[in-house]
């Protein structure tokens, strides 16, 4: 498996395969904490090769700075059909957040985990300005 996309961005999409990202970004800024996100998403796109077709287990986890999960996981299953072309199969992976709470300043950071193994990670960087 090949991750040919995974990042933070203000909104994603999967659209029959075909992924939309506007406003890539790996930082928030902030007069004061607690503080609020309105709408972010995290997208990934995934390429499977032939041999890897079948069921995959996902999850993506996102922490604070201290190294504790901030959100419940998110988990599932992708089932990768054996590709059309007889060599890969792309799949699109989107995850809208509203809301999303950040007690402190510091590094968050998404993992994602497929099969149980950690594959990529993204750092979000929430700034103190005056």
């Amino acid at each position: 498996m090949e991750i040919e996309i995974f990042t933070l961005c203000d909104f994603a999409q999967d659209n029959n395969s075909k992924l939309t990202i506007v406003g890539t970004f790996d930082s928030i800024n902030a007069r004061q904490f607690p503080v609020q996100h309105p709408a972010c998403a995290v997208a990934c796109r995934l390429r499977f090769a032939a041999k890897e077709a079948g069921d995959h287990d996902f999850k993506l986890r996102m922490t604070d700075p201290a190294g504790k999960e901030t959100i419940q996981p998110i988990q599932g299953n992708i089932n990768i059909p054996p590709p059309a072309n007889g060599q890969v199969v792309a799949i699109n992976l989107v995850v809208n957040f509203n809301q999303l709470q950040f007690a402190a300043a510091g590094r968050y950071a998404f993992e994602l985990h497929i099969d149980g193994e950690w594959k990529s990670g993204l750092s979000l960087f929430l700034n103190q300005v005056m």
